[in-house]
């Protein structure tokens, strides 16, 4: 995990970078994988996601992450050294390590600790985890494992609870609290930590302030995610007013028409950038809807599956 000292001589700008080139360069994240968004870490760790995005770029010139527009910061594929290259790069780092080590007044024992320390690291059994987050429908997972990522500072992936069969492997599973059976059962040799997933409290607010006879909008990017996500609105909001729950794969028109017709328009992250400018245009109310993981329930999956 990523932990930072305000009290150490670099900046903790510095200390991210180093971190998170090291967590690359060990294999918690792989080739193609997707970092934590840059507010999600800052969070996490602390600081502003303007120093994340910072951390980030300055990975991204090193050629060890990629940008991709609207999608994130990604691991990028090695670019292949010979030999000669990588044993001057490596050499240069180690001297400038050593150094470092030597300015924090360290010994040659106690230098010498901290090298074969790092090094047991790569020698230990199982140093890159098979981690998932289950959900029941896509976006529920996609969000739930973004959130895990962040605060196990480690690669979670998303999967839906209807296809765990075929990760029988998996070292940990990370589930809401209403499928953790089904969990159980998929994969018995997985350790399974069930979690409270609920929606922001102003969201859940606006909802139960409309009126019984007023219309709620729901668009959701995928059509799995529409009625666990009316049900769930329901029962944490208390509204029993009227629904009407499409995807982003209608029609324009069907979305326009929708958006024009409700008092509140709720969209799904994966829906915003389709319908937010919408509901503006047409000047509805409008709020999006992402489930969020508790804080408690994050607290209880870093001491049950962290490092």
């Amino acid at each position: 995990m990523i932990t930072l000292d305000r009290d150490a001589p670099l900046s903790v700008g510095e200390q991210l970078v180093e971190q998170l080139r090291f967590q690359v360069a060990a294999g918690q994240y792989k080739p193609g994988d997707r970092l934590p968004s840059t507010r999600a870490l800052g969070d996490q760790v602390g600081v502003s996601f303007h120093t994340v995005r910072k951390a980030y770029q300055r990975l991204a010139d090193e050629n060890l992450l990629e940008v991709r527009r609207g999608g994130g910061y990604f691991v990028s594929q090695p670019v292949p050294l010979s030999t000669a290259e990588r044993m001057e790069r490596g050499s240069a780092t180690v001297q400038d390590a050593l150094q470092k080590l030597v300015a924090l007044g360290l010994d040659e024992e106690e230098m010498d600790y901290v090298v074969q320390e790092q090094l047991a690291y790569f020698e230990r059994p199982g140093a890159r985890r098979t981690l998932l987050f289950a959900g029941p429908y896509r976006e529920l997972a996609e969000a739930g494992a973004e959130q895990a990522s962040a605060a196990l500072q480690e690669r979670v992936e998303a999967v839906l609870v209807a296809d765990l069969r075929r990760h029988a492997e998996a070292d940990a599973v990370i589930a809401p609290l209403a499928s953790i059976q089904v969990v159980k059962r998929a994969v018995p040799k997985a350790e399974v930590v069930g979690v409270d997933v609920r929606f922001p409290y102003d969201t859940l607010e606006r909802v139960a302030q409309r009126a019984k006879g007023e219309t709620v909008a729901l668009i959701t990017r995928s059509r799995d995610g529409a009625a666990p996500i009316e049900a769930a609105l329901r029962e944490q909001s208390g509204f029993d007013g009227a629904f009407i729950a499409i995807t982003t794969d209608e029609e324009r028109r069907r979305i326009e028409q929708v958006v024009r017709q409700a008092d509140l328009v709720l969209y799904t992250p994966g829906a915003r950038r389709r319908v937010r400018a919408l509901a503006q245009t047409n000047e509805r109310p409008h709020a999006e809807v992402a489930p969020v993981v508790t804080q408690e329930s994050l607290e209880r999956v870093r001491q049950t599956v962290g490092r």
